[in-house]
């Protein structure tokens, strides 16, 4: 396995990224989605009749949810991280700082982390 090029040098310390900072990622990445769901339905307002719902709230869960984990796709596969994570300089790694193999990545999107991945940050 390859090492993560940013953890060479020696002014860079990996360190678990503790609970507080792991939920401000979640929030600016749900604000995204949120936007991006806004955005999404004002310009293509065809798309929100694909599916019928019973009610107003399943209608609006189903669709952040799907965009939730169609955005964590996109920016983990992509990025290794996803944008909440970038702005509080936070990424997903093992402990001995290999990079995450697809079943691990996979597992990332739907926020299931595996004993040896956590979030992780440098400082």
């Amino acid at each position: 396995m390859t090492e993560f090029k940013e953890f060479e040098n020696d002014n860079y310390e990996l360190k678990k990224t503790e609970v507080l900072r792991k939920n401000g990622a979640g929030i600016i990445d749900a604000i995204l989605v949120l936007v991006i769901q806004t955005t999404l339905f004002h310009y293509f307002p065809k798309l929100s009749n694909l599916i019928e719902f019973p009610n107003q709230l399943s209608f609006m869960f189903f669709y952040v949810f799907v965009i939730f984990i169609m955005y964590r796709f996109l920016t983990i596969f992509a990025f290794g991280k996803t944008i909440g994570m970038a702005i509080l300089n936070m990424q997903f790694a093992k402990r001995n700082e290999t990079k995450l193999s697809f079943k691990e990545k996979t597992l990332s999107v739907v926020m299931i982390y595996t004993n040896t991945v956590d979030c992780y940050h440098l400082e």
